[in-house]
């Protein structure tokens, strides 16, 4: 199987070499040391969760709580997920999300736990921020009055739409915008309750 492995890597390896103009250096950039890269997030992961986890009190359930199993699954679908993920401010949030596992057993509730990861997963630094403004926001918030410096309206408005996808969000019509290229849809957004548990288990 690892072999296998090995061969698809060199040969798409080799495809993308192929591309003119800037086939080699990309092919350099993405599959130079790419297994030993993964490994070393996956230790490096391990290595501060034992450091951070040691210098806090011992708030973590026996391991006999939980549904071995089910845990085997999570964990092994997050390792996955650590050994891929680029953004070190993602990995970051791996570790709460283990953190949070550990306090809170994985028995029973296997498919919340396992979309949370997966949503963890997809979100965008920027969906990131906008969950944590809303949680801090008392009441629903109009989304065209939701911005960044830098950042298209439209690229919120999307992301917005994409979090409702995810369960993340919840939103009324507040006002609708009718003629030409103008037109628009502006609502009221808030967390939802499955937001909250996302903001409180994955980012905190």
């Amino acid at each position: 199987m690892r072999d296998k492995t090995i061969d698809k890597d060199t040969i798409i390896e080799a495809a993308v070499q192929a591309i003119p103009y800037v086939g080699a250096p990309l092919a350099t950039l993405y599959y130079g040391n790419k297994q030993e890269k993964r490994f070393r997030r996956l230790e490096k992961f391990y290595e501060e969760l034992k450091e951070e986890m040691s210098k806090s009190p011992n708030v973590y359930k026996d391991i006999t709580q939980h549904n071995p199993e089910e845990l085997s699954a999570i964990i092994e679908e997050l390792n996955e997920k650590v050994e891929s993920e680029h953004l070190e401010f993602k990995r970051k949030l791996y570790k709460n999300y283990f953190k949070k596992t550990m306090i809170q057993p994985v028995n029973g509730n296997f498919d919340e736990r396992k979309l949370l990861l997966d949503i963890l997963s997809a979100v965008t630094p920027l969906q990131i921020e906008i969950i944590a403004f809303l949680a801090t926001q008392p009441s629903a918030v109009t989304s065209n009055t939701i911005s960044k410096p830098g950042v298209e309206q439209a690229v919120i408005l999307g992301s917005l739409a994409q979090l409702k996808n995810y369960g993340i969000i919840e939103s009324t019509v507040n006002s609708i915008v009718v003629g030409g290229s103008n037109g628009s849809i502006n609502e009221n957004v808030t967390l939802s309750k499955f937001g909250i548990k996302f903001n409180n288990f994955c980012l905190h």
